[in-house]
């Protein structure tokens, strides 16, 4: 993931490399410290607070981004009237469609889908985004994320790229607040937690050898370092990879392919779904951190750490998987 504009696709890069390299061996790393104290705290926020313009995801103020083209489509701005904001103004956001008062704002939320063209957009094989249910109270948002049997124009052999369908909470301003003062929320400002309702289906085998149909959530926030990601797996039955023996899939050690420092990547089990189960996701972002901050630069959560996005990620090579998503919130405690 890069640095974006607010009014920019947010980049996953980031995010597919720490999963996509979730198959290879893992690397050799120290085992992490005990759990401890993040550092000081400041709390800048009630119990439980949510630090998102659309808590619950309950208004259709969106739009759909094409991660690999970097272009937006299916704009929806019906109700962003609701959470009309001074925070959310930007002159940037003007093709998103959406002029209040105060002048035009981005989406609360997106969609965001990779290595997907249009032309497959509700086909199958193909995909799908769909939003469900009435304004104002939780609506029901449809990731279809089908490969299975998708062909290659040359070859029409088994098509195995990656393919991702997603929704995302992003960018400060957009869908994330800032606190009274103006300034942004920390990773290190609170405990973070994510929590909303999934049921995930997959339908079929696979059909390539990489068996990969996952659901995640991920976490990404920027460091002096970089851009962290923690990805937590909810839905593996291939499964894809092995974790390590204390339950880590996979870390980048905090560099790049040439050694060079780097943000930080890891990819850990979290609570797991099974197939037709719809249960409540609850996940504990700054105990992940705290518990593996021998994956994270041995800084559990650096007091300089700027939330930039919390994203569910429908992802897969070869399989037919939806995945139902309600009630997705971020809070600070």
């Amino acid at each position: 993931m890069r640095s974006r504009s607010p009014w920019k696709p947010l980049r996953l890069a980031a995010v597919l490399a720490a999963i996509s390299a979730a198959t290879l061996p893992l690397a050799p790393s120290a085992s992490p410290a005990a759990a401890e104290p993040a550092g000081p705290v400041s709390r800048t926020a009630d119990p439980a607070t949510s630090i998102v313009y659309d808590p619950g995801v309950k208004w259709r103020c969106y739009s759909v981004s094409n991660e690999t083209g970097g272009s937006n489509y299916g704009n929806d701005s019906r109700d962003c009237g609701n959470i009309d904001h001074p925070n959310r103004v930007n002159a940037a956001c003007t093709w998103f469609g959406y002029t209040s008062p105060r002048g035009v704002e981005c989406p609360a939320w997106r969609f965001v889908t990779y290595n997907w063209e249009q032309e497959h957009l509700r086909t199958y094989p193909g995909y799908d985004h769909q939003v469900q249910g009435n304004s104002g109270t939780p609506l029901k948002l449809v990731l279809q994320n089908n490969s299975r049997g998708l062909r290659n124009v040359v070859s029409h052999a088994q098509n195995c790229e990656l393919k991702e369908v997603a929704v995302s909470h992003e960018y400060v301003g957009s869908s994330f607040k800032r606190k009274a003062d103006g300034s942004t929320y920390n990773f290190a400002d609170g405990q973070v937690k994510v929590s909303y309702d999934a049921l995930v289906e997959q339908t079929g085998g696979f059909a390539c050898e990489e068996k990969r149909a996952l659901l995640t959530t991920d976490f990404i926030y920027r460091t002096a370092r970089g851009i962290n990601v923690i990805s937590v797996v909810h839905f593996d039955p291939g499964p894809f990879s092995r974790p390590n023996d204390d339950g880590v899939l996979w870390s980048n050690n905090c560099r790049k392919a040439d050694g060079t420092a780097d943000g930080c990547r890891m990819t850990v089990y979290g609570e797991r779904l099974t197939s037709g189960e719809r249960r409540h996701l609850e996940i504990d972002f700054s105990g992940i951190a705290t518990k593996y901050r021998g994956y994270l630069n041995d800084e559990a959560v650096p007091v300089a750490s700027q939330i930039e996005a919390v994203q569910v990620v429908n992802s897969a090579k070869g399989a037919d998987l939806k995945a139902e998503v309600s009630g997705l919130d971020v809070t600070l405690r």
